[in-house]
């Protein structure tokens, strides 16, 4: 999701320079519906791919709608390209003096954006208990005070689902039963600090790391923001072992432990930014059998 949280920032940039306000929709986008010119190939929803992320909500609030920030097919992609893709949203769906909405041709769709296994949610909130699923209706394109992004829309099955959900795609077995508390011991932060030869911890998780100790083994995952790096570490007994480590500066603002293991250890979603900015993204981790390694488009490994 970085990918397109820096290209919002820099079109933000832009748009700075010209004389229209960039939260005002593009006045040369129609605002009727575009006939889509490729045959639509929606059948990639129902892959067999499981998508892991959070749920957001509207603002303002849609008591039956969420959405999901969609990847590029295209790996990289210029500012130019990126502009293109934003016209090419046609019918205006939402708009109000902060925020718009533009559906995204549905025949179109699967050639610009990653919509492998999306075609249905199972919604789960932060104690990972099923919530209700949702279904896919289309893709837009999203535009926000800050940001702007394109985003795949689900009606779900019940209204006003709880804040800090995620959801799991085209999911329909049973989670595994995965126990563990959160814990936020400062002495076992610092001897971890200490150990890595870090500063003081740095914002993030109430500011003094969080560890999630899973009962079944003992074993402490632990989550640790220095001035420049976000580290998860396991603590088992006095062995302290550094299972992750951001390869640029980043701090993890919020994980989720997910019920599914691979390699014996749990899949774990994060949220994570760049320090002193507003650049945010989430991220999926699994176990390679040695470190946590990140998933691709969010996708189960």
């Amino acid at each position: 999701m970085r990918t397109f949280i820096l290209f919002t920032i820099t079109i933000l940039l832009f748009s700075c320079t010209g004389k229209k306000n960039s939260n005002t929709p593009d006045t040369t986008r129609s605002q009727t519906p575009q006939k889509d010119t490729t045959q639509s190939n929606m059948e990639v929803l129902n892959e067999d791919k499981h998508y892991i992320g959070f749920v957001e909500k509207f603002s303002p609030s849609k008591e039956d709608e969420v959405y999901i920030e969609l990847y590029l097919n295209k790996a990289n992609i210029s500012t130019d390209e990126y502009y293109q893709l934003e016209k090419l949203a046609d019918s205006l769906i939402y708009s109000d003096d902060e925020n718009s909405r533009h559906k995204f041709p549905t025949g179109l769709a699967p050639k610009h954006f990653d919509l492998r296994g999306l075609s249905k949610l199972a919604v789960y909130d932060k104690n990972n208990k099923f919530i209700c699923h949702a279904h896919f209706v289309r893709a837009e394109y999203l535009s926000e005070t800050i940001f702007s992004n394109f985003i795949a829309v689900y009606k779900t099955d019940k209204k006003n689902i709880p804040d800090n959900c995620y959801a799991i795609s085209n999911f329909d077995q049973k989670p595994e039963k995965i126990n563990y508390s959160i814990t936020k011991d400062t002495l076992l932060t610092q001897k971890i600090l200490t150990e890595l030869n870090v500063p003081k911890s740095y914002n993030g998780l109430e500011d003094s790391g969080t560890h999630f100790q899973f009962k079944d083994n003992g074993m402490h995952i632990s989550v640790i923001n220095s001035e420049k790096d976000a580290y998860l570490v396991s603590v088992t007994g006095e062995e302290i072992k550094v299972l992750y480590k951001s390869t640029e500066p980043e701090y993890i603002i919020d994980l989720q432990v997910i019920p599914l293991v691979k390699n014996k250890y749990p899949y774990l979603l994060t949220r994570g930014g760049t320090p002193e900015s507003d650049v945010m993204w989430t991220t999926l981790l699994y176990y390679d059998g040695t470190n946590y390694s990140i998933a691709k488009r969010q996708r189960a490994e």
